[in-house]
């Protein structure tokens, strides 16, 4: 059953709930001043939460172990972004946001997405990875970014489909299980069918940048 309606499995994650509504990013976000909350939808369009194996993150990975919470999604009100955003490792990539909505470039409002990496995420050893034991598979890592990204594109084609033709991932940390991550998207440029998307992943706690995404969508013609 879809995590949100099993009762067993509310009363499990109900100690991760309570965390995260009370993380200071979140408190933030949840102000209402820069950003609306709204629904998260999956597959993206549905007006409800729609669980099965073929979604992946959302659907076979919605476990205890994994991801046991649906995750908080804020879209930035209109000239605004989130105040947590005034990190200094966002400055530069900021500025050029700035730049391209004073020409008019960009009109989509970004999104933040707060999301809880469980313990089962990790890789199964350093055997079989070469990588650290407490460390996020990075293909997880590529989903994640690639479902933020593709919300942001879908906004700017919101009489078309779009897909993803090219998903560029600097993982600049190791990514951990067993914490709470924040996740932020906004469109960089269009240029004909092709939208460009910058997002950035970072620990919810700490603020560290431990991900860097930019991708490129294109509408189906």
């Amino acid at each position: 059953m879809p995590i949100e309606f099993t009762r067993e499995h509310q009363q499990q994650v109900a100690p991760l709930m309570r965390q995260l509504a009370n993380l200071e990013v979140v408190r933030g976000l949840m102000d209402g001043s820069d950003c609306v909350r709204e629904e998260f939808h999956w597959p993206v369009g549905m007006s409800r939460m729609i669980q099965t194996p073929e979604t992946l993150v959302y659907g076979a990975l919605a476990t205890i172990d994994d991801f046991p919470l649906v995750p908080l999604l804020f879209r930035w009100r209109s000239g605004c972004t989130p105040s947590h955003l005034n990190a200094t490792a966002y400055s530069d990539s900021f500025k050029e946001r700035a730049q391209l909505e004073q020409s008019a470039a960009v009109q989509v409002p970004g999104l933040t997405m707060v999301q809880y990496l469980g313990e089962g995420l990790k890789f199964a050893s350093t055997v079989d990875s070469g990588s650290d034991p407490a460390a996020v598979h990075p293909g997880v890592m590529a989903a994640l970014m690639d479902d933020i990204t593709a919300r942001v594109s879908f906004s700017n084609a919101p009489d078309k489909a779009t897909f993803t033709a090219n998903l560029q991932m600097d993982y600049l940390a190791p990514v951990s299980g067993g914490r709470f991550v924040v996740m932020d998207a906004w469109m960089t440029a269009t240029e004909g069918r092709k939208t460009f998307v910058t997002a950035y992943l970072a620990d919810a706690l700490s603020g560290q940048i431990l991900v860097r995404t930019r991708s490129l969508f294109v509408k189906v013609p």
